[in-house]
This record gives C-alpha cells, sequence and structure tokens, in this order.
C-alpha cells in the first residue's frame, strides 16, 4: 500500500501519513522508501506544509532520505518564498537533526529574514503567550529557530 500510496497519493496525504507515524512512532520503511523514491514528484507538487510534515516524520524516525532532502535543498528558495516560519523552522529543524548541511536553504532564509521575522512577530503579537512555531501538532520554540539562523551567520 506504501507505494501507490506516495505513488498515486497527493503530498497531503504522503504528508500527513508520514506525521502520523512519527507521531505515534511507527517506523515504516517501506512507507519513507517510497517517499525517498518519489522525492522529486513530492518536493515539486508539495506545499511548504506538506514537505515540512514529511522531513519532520523523516527526521523524527531516522530516516535520513538524502533524495528527499535534496529535492528540498534543490526548491529552497520556493520553499522559503511560499512558506511560512513555522514549516521553515520545521525544515530546518529536520536537517539539523539529521546533520544535513542546506547552504542553499539557508542562504533562502538569509534573504527573506525580513519577511519571516515581521511574521515571528505578528505571531507574538496576535498570541502573546505562544512562544513556539506549531504546525499540525509540531512545536519549534522560536527561540530554537533564532539560535539555528545565528549560529548560521542570519543576522536578524
Amino acid at each position: 500500500h506504501a507505494e501507490q500510496l506516495v505513488k498515486e497519493g497527493n503530498p497531503q496525504a504522503i504528508g500527513n501519513t508520514a506525521w502520523g507515524c512519527a507521531k505515534l512512532g511507527v517506523k515504516s520503511p517501506k512507507l519513507f522508501a517510497q517517499v525517498e523514491k518519489h522525492a522529486e514528484k513530492l518536493v515539486k507538487e508539495g506545499t511548504p506544509q506538506e514537505i515540512a510534515r514529511t522531513v519532520w516524520a523523516c527526521a523524527e524516525l531516522g530516516f535520513d532520505s538524502p533524495k528527499l532532502f535534496g529535492q528540498v535543498e534543490k526548491h529552497a528558495e520556493r520553499l522559503v518564498m511560499e512558506g511560512n516560519p513555522q514549516e521553515i523552522a520545521n525544515i530546518i529543524w529536520a536537517c539539523d537533526t539529521l546533520r544535513i548541511e542546506s547552504p542553499n536553504l539557508l542562504l533562502h532564509v538569509e534573504k527573506n529574514s525580513k519577511r519571516l521575522v515581521q511574521e515571528i512577530e505578528l505571531q507574538a503579537i496576535t498570541n502573546p503567550e505562544c512562544d513556539s512555531a506549531t504546525n499540525f501538532g509540531i512545536e519549534l520554540p522560536m527561540a530554537w529557530l533564532k539560535e539555528k539562523l545565528s549560529d548560521a551567520g542570519i543576522k536578524l
């Protein structure tokens, strides 16, 4: 079923399924092998949210998925331009967790840092008690994101 889901499924269904596996701690090697096999199509057709869910799940379950992360790096400009800070933070977290270098991704985060910071600040104003990025049940502290960007030499 994994091959059919990934081959015929849409990126949202794939992202949701991968996320569900990770949240439940269910390693599904067949599913993630198919995600890896169809990485180019998935990243080209998926939204930043769908890609963020998928790479987060890979990192959470320990699947390094070089083709998937290679496609994320290749399409970093679009993902950063279209993504919100939550999605970008989840993608960066996944890369960092799996120790995958992503200079193109960080370059585009830096180029868009003003917009991303404004969106983070807007989130803080509209929800002052929230100090984390929440994306479909995935929480990453904004302080963590700021630290990672600072470590990469990106000035906010």
